[in-house]
């Protein structure tokens, strides 16, 4: 329960994360976003353009692999959180009125897109989705006298 908690506790109050994909050539990307949580969902969302790198590799293929750390700890001290995810644009009207109101919300006092950037028809940006479909937190131990971080299965 313990690695529950802090999972969904590291998820929910940090808003980076880094979005991992693969083009179609196989080619890795990673880029760091603003985003939210919605734990009700198990989602989390983030707005970017439709033609970035990471936008035009979930268009093609619809994965995505999502890290979310608390990067303001010392040393030794950090937690992080691994979410294998199936991501998407966010298409359905009402689940991206929610999702703009979340991140507009926690992205409060600084520009950022509006509803009506993400929605018409012609927008350059778009409201983006990665459910999560497994999720792991950092665990440590001694192995033949060295130190050695391992991943441990967590339930959202």
């Amino acid at each position: 329960m313990k690695d529950q908690e802090s999972a969904r506790a590291i998820i929910s109050e940090n808003i980076y994360g880094t979005v991992a994909t693969t083009a179609e050539d196989g080619a890795p990307w990673a880029a760091p976003q603003f985003m939210v949580y919605d734990d009700e969902v198990k989602t989390i969302y983030w707005c970017a353009a439709r033609a970035s790198q990471h936008g035009q590799n979930i268009t093609s293929n619809g994965k995505a692999f999502v890290v979310v750390y608390d990067s303001s700890v010392g040393p030794g001290e950090g937690s992080g959180v691994y979410l294998r995810t199936d991501a998407s644009i966010v298409t359905d009207p009402a689940e991206r009125e929610t999702a703009m109101a979340k991140l507009i919300a926690q992205h409060a006092g600084v520009p950022y897109w509006s509803y009506e950037d993400v929605s018409r028809p012609d927008a350059l940006a778009a409201a983006f989705k990665a459910k999560v479909r497994q999720a792991w937190v950092n665990k440590g131990r001694e192995e033949n006298g060295q130190f050695v971080l391992y991943r441990e299965p967590v339930e959202l």
